[in-house]
């Protein structure tokens, strides 16, 4: 018999009345918090970025990446909650996070708690802060995780408590919360997630709870004891368990489970294949842990990520917390196993499921895990064994039993709660095995709690298949294998592959192919690419229809509709529409594209028919709902509307649309749109999330409502009055009315509002900046603002246009100038670019990010490195103000031998490291070093020495620290080896030659590689020298063949610098084989395709 895992619903579960109830509060308490700087000015648009394996997004949102090491007493509106058992708190100012879980029966920390807050550079927009339980949807570390979200607190008919958070995310306008509650007697602390989809389009969401937890070298992640596997980011490596290498390659087989043993570097492990329904950590000093229980078939994710044990974990572990020791993430993920593994949300769809936690103790571990209860069960000593049980309610008279086969070794009758455990060792027949036993927790009824009867596993069964990875296009053979490698990078957000490049394969091999016109029909719809979509979506239409064949695929007819729509042809819209109606897949969301249409002609009996259809199918569709509720308000049936509203809230209580139409219903206007400014999300999201209820009344001809709730916003003052977005919307309202004079005067307050973080986001608001710019053609910042929608969208082209003609009529807007030098950068057109920067940078130049990127042009562009560097130094205190400036600037200190100067800077500034970089400490090394080699070439050889020595050290300021794959040593060594030989201390040149040919390196196209070899050779070790120079080759070889790694965790898709590395690695083979005309082509080749390579220009001027 096997526990069946049924998990709680708020109001729902019946509970025992004894025991205290749930305590539920808001206060306001001050934590030590490093303050963080003004997000930056300029938009942030998509380049390539990779960020934790896919699209590092930053617009529609400003970034945020700049720390500061000011710490003040910060005061924050905690939400806390806790019952008898458990203490938790919500921080809602900083992303929603659960930030402290206690047990209060021994004051065990389950979930890891911080003393302070101290955030580091980790998240998608910078800012992030470890600890507690972050909600990462629907991206990993997702925008918003440092921001604040929309909270409310809520009691139950069945005496639990909850807090809500969640928010609407920019990117994809998907709308998340996450009810966090506490039930009266029980020690759970559960999660209801709900995710919706209320747009028109289909997207790709992501779902991971982040749960940290302290841990030291006692601590031990446990997998349920089903996994034999684990597996890496996106599934391309697969490791044993609990058996394997912590450090990849050493050969050194560990038990990975346990923290302290990973001494080499962070890793993530994902369980493979479990069908329990747990996951747990255990820290056996404090005898205690965590457990989570979630239904497998929506939440099968388990994963824990760690730092380590290392020197680098230890550097992160000071960049995170001041005082509050190591962390680890034990991460639980729906609808996904892994990371990043994304899936479809369809128009209309909303995801619920529920998650639990609860601590346990004194029970030495677990092998499996309830709602109702923990238990751990495993050999001990004299061949007893050991079993222990931790329930989450009060059991009394409950029933413990161990079996062998049919034989009881043990039964007992206790009571148990979460402060009483059960532990005991029981004595099993001599020699048997251990599948044949089996133990139990039965309460008084007889009803199983938990049980588990060990599993043997094969111990013969080979490591999973590895992903085979998308290939180069000209490898596919089929049209299906092209139409599924590019589905594949859209859904799962790839940064360095383009799915069009497959479509368009396809395409030409078959341009009817009725799967792929329907991907590329999309692809345009959301460029706002009208005529481009149509014609796809038409030509898969005539394919699926051919013959007059009724399809069985509607996507094309719906997506036709949704087109029609937005273009104005309601009759096509309707007649597409209709046609997707017939079959079951876009029956919803059709007949609420027909419902949007009957609207518009203010057709409401015809209406509430069509989203009442729409709702058979897609009954918890709050966006539907919400429009039903609208449908009634408008045909008098107000009780009926009443009645939809409070369903709504029941599926959401933080649903934003519901609340603004009960103020329509109720009081006749948007009053309640001031219970938004209390605490709730602020700034640019607030304004969006406004926006979005705004949107949705003008896409059914609500004007009327639209515009109230538009005059609302700027009655209520901040953030909303000094948006020129809300402006604009009330300028479009005024426009739909025929208000000419209401038009000028809107448009005449969005000029007066700062264009700073004016970031439109929507398709729907291409006819919105259309219909203005007809009307008022020369208005610069409806340029601008018009420019970064469309650049954000994909219409590059039309979005540079836009922006010079905002440079044209405003020539004073350094924005502007910036975003035209930015998009002719993209363009490769250097010399526009420059003009463009330097002209922002005469108008504003106190704009840090104005000379990171311009002096990256300035180097494309090949230009005098003294110049470069005047512009620089010209501008110093606004350069100083960001690291990744400050960068630029040592770099150029670097390439011009102004070492002294570099070095002097790095000594005294604290750098900010981004997880996956450390630019700053390859700057440091090429500081050291090429002042060394002055050195050298000066005879100054002792001085030299002490430079390649500092090269190999790893200043705490510059957030560095020493990998097990080693740094720079083997070009430090082998440098200090040449020194030694000009002071003609050949036993010290020996030694030194020696580390050098030893040393550890990390892979890549480094040069480590070659000062190997020439290490190698000075030792007269020839065949090894030989053989490293044929390994240096055959890696060349198989570099060349490679195309970009599609599957990189961080970085820029910079191949530009990749081949730079290519052509340098190559020289360096050439020179080892004595052909230095070959050679120096290559390096000269190499700075061809990136001027910054500055060991390539080292060795070129040699």
């Amino acid at each position: 018999m096997k526990a069946k895992l049924v998990l709680p619903l708020l109001a729902v579960l019946s509970l025992p009345a004894w025991g205290q109830q749930v305590e539920m509060k808001a206060v306001k308490e001050k934590i030590p918090t490093y303050q963080i700087g003004s997000p930056e000015v300029d938009p942030i648009f998509f380049t390539g970025r990779v960020y934790q394996g896919a699209e590092g997004y930053i617009y529609p949102y400003p970034l945020y990446d700049v720390l500061t090491e000011n710490v003040v007493d910060q005061e924050y509106n905690v939400l806390r909650l806790g019952n008898e058992y458990v203490n938790i708190s919500v921080l809602p100012e900083i992303g929603g996070r659960i930030f402290s879980a206690t047990d209060k029966t021994n004051d065990y920390h389950f979930f890891y708690t911080q003393t302070g807050v101290k955030p580091a550079l980790i998240g998608m927009l910078g800012a992030w802060l470890s600890g507690g339980v972050e909600w990462n949807i629907p991206d990993h570390h997702r925008a918003t995780t440092y921001l604040p979200t929309n909270w409310k607190m809520q009691e139950n008919t069945d005496g639990s408590k909850t807090i809500w958070v969640g928010e609407t995310e920019l990117r994809h306008r998907l709308k998340w919360s996450v009810g966090v509650s506490v039930y009266p007697n029980r020690s759970w602390v559960e999660a209801k997630i709900m995710v919706t989809n209320p747009t028109q389009m289909i997207q790709s969401m992501l779902y991971w709870a982040n749960v940290s937890v302290h841990c030291d070298e006692h601590y031990q992640v446990i997998f349920p004891p089903d996994v034999q596997f684990g597996a890496d980011h996106h599934k391309v490596y697969f490791t044993k368990w609990p058996m394997g290498e912590a450090v990849l390659g050493s050969g050194e087989q560990v038990d990975l489970s346990r923290w302290g043993n990973y001494k080499g570097d962070s890793r993530s492990i994902f369980a493979w294949g479990s069908e329990m329904e747990f996951l747990a950590g255990y820290d056996y000093a404090k005898d205690a842990g965590t457990v989570h229980v979630a239904n497998r078939h929506v939440v099968p994710g388990k994963k824990f990520f760690l730092w380590g044990n290392n020197p680098n974990g230890h550097m992160w572990n000071k960049i995170l917390s001041d005082k509050d020791g190591h962390y680890l993430e034990l991460m639980v993920g729906a609808y996904s196993d892994n990371q990043p593994d994304y899936s479809w949300i369809n128009p209309g769809e909303t995801r619920e499921f529920s998650q639990i936690w609860y601590p346990i103790k004194g029970i030495k571990g677990c092998k499996n895990a309830t709602m109702d209860a923990a238990v751990n069960f495993e050999p001990g000593d004299a061949g007893k064994y050991r079993v222990g049980f931790c329930a989450t309610t009060l059991y009394k008279q409950a029933r413990v039993v161990v079996k062998h086969q049919d034989q009881v070794c043990l039964e007992k009758t206790i009571d148990i709660d979460p402060d009483h455990y059960f532990l005991d060792e029981v004595a099993v027949p001599a020699g048997a095995k251990a599948s044949d036993l089996y133990t139990a927790l039965y309460d008084a009824e007889g009803n199983l709690l938990v049980d588990y009867r060990p599993i043997e596993l094969d111990a013969d069964k080979p490591l999973p298949k590895v992903i085979d990875g998308t290939k180069p296009v000209d490898e596919y053979k089929t049209n299906e294998e092209l139409y599924l490698a590019g589905l594949r990078v859209d859904q799962f957000n790839n940064a360095r592959l383009d799915y069009m490049d497959f479509y368009n394969e396809a395409l030409r091999r078959d341009s009817m192919d009725a799967r792929v016109n329907i991907e590329v029909g999309k692809h345009y719809l959301r460029q706002a690419r009208w005529a481009e979509a149509e014609k796809h979506l038409l030509r898969a239409q005539t394919r699926l229809s051919h013959d007059y064949t009724r399809v069985k695929d509607a996507e094309a007819l719906y997506y036709l509709g949704y087109l029609y729509q937005l273009t104005g042809d309601k009759h096509q819209a309707e007649n597409n529409y209709w046609a997707a109606t017939w079959t079951p897949d876009y029956k919803h969301p059709a007949f609420y594209g027909l419902a949007i249409l009957a609207l518009q002609q203010q057709d409401y009996p015809k209406a509430l028919d069509m989203i009442t259809q729409s709702l058979y199918v897609g009954q918890r569709d709050i966006q539907a709902q919400n429009l039903k509720a609208f449908i009634l308000r408008k045909l008098g049936r107000t009780e009926e509307a009443k009645a939809v509203l409070a369903y709504v809230c029941s599926i959401d209580p933080l649903d934003y649309g519901s609340l603004i139409e009960e103020s329509f219903l109720t009081k006749g206007d948007a009053s309640a749109l001031a219970s938004r400014l209390n605490g709730q999300t602020e700034g640019l999201v607030a304004i969006q999330e406004m926006l979005e209820v705004v949107n949705n009344y003008l896409l059914v001809g609500a004007t009327d409502e639209a515009g109230k709730l538009l005059a609302k916003a700027i009655e209520l003052g901040e953030p909303f009055a000094s948006s020129p977005m809300v402006h604009y919307y009330r300028a479009f309202v005024a426009l739909q009315t025929g208000d000419q004079s209401a038009v000028t005067s809107a448009l005449a307050q969005a000029d007066a509002c700062s264009p700073l973080h004016n970031y439109p986001l929507r398709l729907e608001e291409v006819n919105l900046f259309e219909a203005l710019l007809q009307a008022h053609p020369d208005n610069a910042l409806l340029h601008y603002a018009y420019g970064n929608l469309l650049y954000y969208i994909g219409q590059k082209d039309k979005g540079l246009a836009e922006w010079q003609r905002s440079t044209e009529l405003k020539p004073d807007f350094a924005i502007s100038w910036r975003n035209v030098g930015f998009a002719y950068g993209q363009l490769g057109e250097w010399e526009k670019s420059m003009a463009a920067y330097d002209r922002a940078i005469e108008i504003n130049p106190n704009d840090a990010l104005l000379f990171t990127e311009s002096d990256k042009i300035y180097e494309s562009a090949n230009a005098a490195l003294d110049a470069r560097l005047k512009r620089l130094e010209r501008h110093l205190k606004t350069v100083m103000k960001h690291d990744d400036a400050v960068m630029r600037l040592l770099s150029l200190y670097n390439v011009m031998g102004k070492y002294d100067k570099a070095i002097q800077i790095m000594d005294k500034r604290h750098f900010h490291l981004w997880e996956g970089g450390g630019q700053i400490h390859d700057i440091y090394v090429d500081s050291h070093l090429l002042k060394g080699l002055s050195l050298l070439a000066k005879k100054s050889y002792q001085k030299a020495i002490g430079e390649f020595d500092l090269a190999n050290q790893y200043p705490a300021n510059l957030e560095v620290a020493p990998s097990h794959r080693g740094g720079y040593e083997v070009k430090a060594y082998y440098l200090t080896g040449v020194a030694y030989e000009g002071l003609n201390e050949k036993a010290k040149a020996q030694e030194f030659f020696e580390k050098a040919a030893s040393a550890k390196y990390p892979g890549g196209l480094s040069d480590l590689a070659y000062y190997r070899v020439k290490a190698l050779e000075k030792l007269g070790k020839t065949e090894e020298a030989k053989s490293a120079l044929q390994a240096m080759e055959k890696y060349l070889e198989q570099t060349r063949q490679r195309t970009l790694d599609s599957y990189a965790k961080f970085g820029e898709a910079t191949q530009n610098i990749r081949q730079s590395q290519i052509d340098y690695y190559a020289g360096l083979i050439q020179l080892l084989k004595q052909d230095k005309q070959a050679a120096q082509a290559s390096f000269a080749k190499a700075l061809e395709a990136y001027p910054g390579n500055i060991w390539a220009k080292q060795m070129k001027t040699r």
